[in-house]
């Protein structure tokens, strides 16, 4: 069963618009069907509980995630300290 749609209007500069518009061409997608699965792919990593339903605390999600490697590799005061 497929989830609700929300329509949203966003701003999207110029030249981020001509790179996803490219990507889109090269997978042979609509550039709007391109932005919607980059953004479904994105937010599959983001498990939210169905009972969780407080503003409050969804706007707190995503805050205090765990970085990914790619992210500790380039953090150089980690390395610096793991050096030691």
């Amino acid at each position: 069963m497929q989830a609700s749609a929300t329509r949203k209007l966003i701003d999207i500069r110029q030249p981020v618009f001509q790179v996803l518009t490219i990507k889109a061409r090269k997978k042979g997608l609509s550039l709007k069907r391109y932005i919607e699965e980059v953004l479904e792919e994105d937010a599959k990593d983001l498990r939210i509980p169905e009972e969780v339903s407080d503003r409050k605390i969804l706007s707190l999600i995503g805050i205090a995630r765990q970085p990914d490697q790619a992210e500790l590799l380039s953090d150089e005061r980690l390395q610096y300290l793991l050096s030691k």
